[in-house]
């Protein structure tokens, strides 16, 4: 090869590796306080079931997903939003519902579900959607509608009903009735929404489909996101447990406080075998303190979950000062355990706001969503070993270090976290 040609490779290997670096630091800009569970996930329940006019869909949702569109900028715009007016209360600006034009321009409100939501059988084209009654309320003042009974429930007082508290846009949700008249429950459908892609806490935004059958069974899908599920009258068991195995997968890969745990463990370790016996002590310390929280044998008081992800934020600290300072030690099986038992509070925050809104898991789906985690760490671990093998293969890419600047990076990163999570404990 001649000179000419390595000159060539050395430069596209750098510019390469500079795009990589660039990516990780934004995404870690980026997502620096967008994963904290105590911030909690917003639900997005659909109950579906056979009517004798066709099938019949309850949504619940935040009330900004279907309000905000794409346009939208933030609060300090000032921006207009559709079916509120703005209200001044002190130096702050509130967005109201104004349920007059809601009631005035009720089909044009309603088509912003409509154009919203897609309900598309495999074999047909998509079912029109008709919205018969929506149901206005305060977020925190919210009832049940785990249940198809429950969810029933919301819709006894009319055909347009705003509770005097849901004034505040941001602080509202909406049910809504929805008829699918020309849809039968004959086959697989596809249930799609793309509402809030372009808002930052879509990754917020828990999807739980409930699937009613005439025979009194039901069945239930979730996912985190968008709106992209598939259903069928019937799902089969290795369907559900499929379904929870990757929302334990997703989990993982969406909380970067796990990630840089994690990445820190391949870091310390000297092969393959020492780190799949690390994960593995990670994954039992997890996956005891998962059940207790999903159980509900942890400490019921508000500061509890803020305290909890104060101490994941110190085990990032712990770790990476550890991998810096070359005390291998601290990467026991033991010590690893119990940094899982802290983790593993933290995993089932999320799994138990899922389970309230849902109506319940069985072991068999806490089992599936337990080892989803295990199966998205080793392809963490899988992903870090290829970075770290091109990082040692090729020269542009050596001066990188990335086994050196990662730890550094975790380490402000875990306290920018330690004090965030504090003033949010404190406050």
């Amino acid at each position: 090869m001649t000179a000419f040609k390595r000159k060539r490779i050395n430069i596209t290997c750098k510019h390469i590796a500079t795009s990589i670096l660039l990516i990780f630091v934004l995404f870690l800009v980026n997502a620096q306080n967008a994963y904290a569970h105590f911030t909690h996930f917003e639900p997005r329940i659909i109950h579906v079931s056979e009517k004798h006019g066709g099938l019949e869909l309850l949504l619940r949702m935040p009330l900004p997903l279907l309000l905000l569109d794409k346009t939208w900028r933030g609060s300090d715009s000032l921006q207009s939003i559709p079916f509120t007016y703005q209200k001044k209360t002190g130096e702050d600006t509130q967005y109201i519902v104004d349920v007059s034009a809601i009631e005035e321009h009720f089909s044009a409100f309603s088509q912003l579900v409509t154009d919203n939501y897609s309900l598309t059988h495999t074999n047909r084209p998509p079912s029109e959607l008709i919205v018969t009654d929506i149901h206005i309320f305060n977020s925190d003042q919210r009832k049940p509608f785990s249940s198809l009974e429950h969810a029933e429930h919301s819709f006894i007082g009319g055909n347009i009903v705003v509770d005097a508290d849901a004034s505040n846009l941001f602080e509202s949700s909406i049910d809504v009735r929805l008829l699918a008249p020309t849809a039968t429950f004959d086959g697989r459908y596809n249930i799609d929404s793309e509402l809030g892609v372009h808002l930052n806490a879509i990754e917020k935004l828990a999807n739980i489909v409930q699937v009613h059958s005439q025979q009194g069974t039901s069945n239930t899908y979730s996912s985190i996101g968008p709106l992209h599920l598939s259903f069928e009258p019937e799902q089969n068991p290795l369907g559900a447990f499929i379904n929870h195995l990757g929302n334990g997968v997703l989990h993982i890969l969406i909380g970067l406080d796990h990630v840089l745990f994690v990445l820190l463990i391949a870091l310390a370790s000297t092969s393959w075998l020492q780190t799949l016996k690390r994960a593995t002590a990670f994954t039992i310390g997890h996956s005891v303190t998962l059940a207790m929280g999903l159980y509900g044998l942890t400490p019921a008081g508000t500061w509890f979950i803020p305290a909890v992800e104060i101490l994941i934020a110190l085990t990032i600290l712990y770790a990476a000062i550890a991998v810096v300072t070359k005390h291998q030690e601290i990467f026991g099986y033991m010590a690893i355990s119990f940094v899982g038992l802290i983790h593993g509070f933290g995993f089932s925050f999320i799994l138990n706001e899922l389970v309230s809104e849902a109506g319940g898991l069985n072991v068999l789906d806490l089992i599936a969503f337990n080892l989803g985690i295990e199966f998205g760490q080793l392809i963490i671990y899988g992903v870090f070993a290829i970075l770290l093998l091109i990082n040692r293969r090729f020269d542009p890419l050596q001066r990188l270090q990335l086994n050196k600047w990662l730890p550094f990076a975790a380490i402000l990163l875990s306290v920018f976290w330690v004090y965030e999570r504090s003033v949010q404990l404190l406050t």
